[in-house]
Parts: structure tokens; sequence; C-alpha cells
């Protein structure tokens, strides 16, 4: 295979809905976690949202002059085992360090963003690729990461419009879903999959039920692999 596999671990409600801020479910995180834990992956890999948590929020002062960088991706020094993948299409990051709990980052841009942004991260040696020109092609994406860092087994764990965008290109080998307790209920909020609006034509992805067992507190561990 010339990508990495991928795995998407996500814990969600009984109805699909992956914001647990009304949950109100003790021990949710820690029992997430332990089960994180036991997934064999090389890097973990997230949307522009979810990366926002690693990224410098302080006010950054506009960088004026010319910037002229080498075309193409750029992979700085590290000395990682593992990494933090971000999607950021539209280059708006802006990072604290170059790694994530010890993971090195890697963000994912497109074509469109400047040189200035690409200057920023070669400064702060921060791993970037890019893969399309106005959107981020995924297939592209993945390819490079395995060519150029040791990553074989990607995790998944992003919201559902990057779930859902990995679905629609066929791009998930297995799922792996801690399902809680609880019926969330709530509207427009997202879910494990958000893709478009409405039905299409589009085929929806099977998946093959390989195991479930229940964990603590009621929640349900479920192992798929999808269906070619």
């Amino acid at each position: 295979m010339n990508r990495p596999h991928v795995t998407c671990f996500m814990m969600t409600s009984l109805d699909g809905r992956i914001r647990g801020s009304n949950w109100r479910l003790r021990n949710a995180h820690e029992i997430y976690e332990a089960q994180a834990a036991k997934i064999p992956w090389d890097a973990w890999i997230v949307g522009r949202v979810t990366m926002g948590g690693f990224t410098n929020t302080k006010p950054q002062p506009a960088r004026r002059g010319r910037f002229t960088v080498p075309p193409g991706d750029f992979v700085a020094p590290h000395g990682a085992k593992r990494f933090a993948v971000g999607l950021d299409p539209h280059g708006k990051l802006k990072f604290k360090r170059n790694d994530a709990e010890g993971e090195h980052i890697i963000v994912v841009l497109t074509e469109q963003v400047p040189a200035e942004h690409r200057d920023y991260l070669r400064a702060k040696n921060v791993s970037y690729l890019i893969a399309g020109k106005r959107t981020i092609d995924l297939r592209l994406a993945l390819r490079k990461l395995a060519r150029l860092f040791p990553i074989r087994r990607l995790s998944l764990q992003g919201g559902g419009r990057i779930n859902g965008s990995f679905l629609k290109a066929g791009l998930i080998d297995e799922l792996i879903l801690l399902l809680m307790p609880i019926g969330d209920g709530s509207l427009g909020t997202p879910t494990l999959f958000d893709t478009e609006e409405g039905y299409t034509r589009r085929p929806a992805q099977h998946f093959r039920l390989k195991s479930a067992k229940p964990v603590k507190n009621g929640a349900l561990l479920l192992h798929y692999a999808a269906k070619r």
C-alpha cells in the first residue's frame, strides 16, 4: 500500500454526536484515552479546528516584506517517532512549538498558502506538505506522509467534516467506535461523519463487524473493518 493504514477512532453518543460538552459522563475522557492507547499508530490526523488547540493564540504582528521559499514540501529536522498531522488548507495556524505532546507537527497545505506563511513554518521547524490547489487532496497527502515520514498507521481523530472527507474518499480502512450510553439529541452539532446536505447518489460505506465488547460505565467498544 502506498499510503498509511487509516483507523478512525472516535467516541460518540448513541445518536452519533461527537461533541460531549453536555454529556456529564464521569471518566469519559479517561475511558477514551485508555482505549486509544491500545491502538497501534505512527501519527494522528485532525482538522484545523482541532489542531488549533496546539496553536499560538496570541495576536501575531503582520510580517512585511517579500518572502521567497523553495517550492514543494518541507521536512523539518526532527527526531520524532510519532507525528501529529493537521489539515490547514489556507495556512491559518500559528504554532507555539513544533511538537504536540512530543509528536512532531506536520501541516497539510494547499498551493494557495502564501510564501509568508510557509516561511513562518520553516522558521518554527514545523514540517508541511503541499497537497492540492484549492482544496486538500487527501490521497496525495497520505502518499506524501508515507513517502516522507515513517508513517505506516494513521489514527484519524477528527471532527465530523474531516472524518466525512476521509469516508467520502474511501480512505478509512477500519473504524473503532467507543459508543457512550447517552442520547444527545442536539440539532446542528457535529456527528461522526459529516459529508454533504441531504441524500445523494454517493453510495454509503459498508463496514464489517470484527468485535464488540462492553467497557466501563456502560460504554461499548465496536471494531469494524471497511468493506471494499
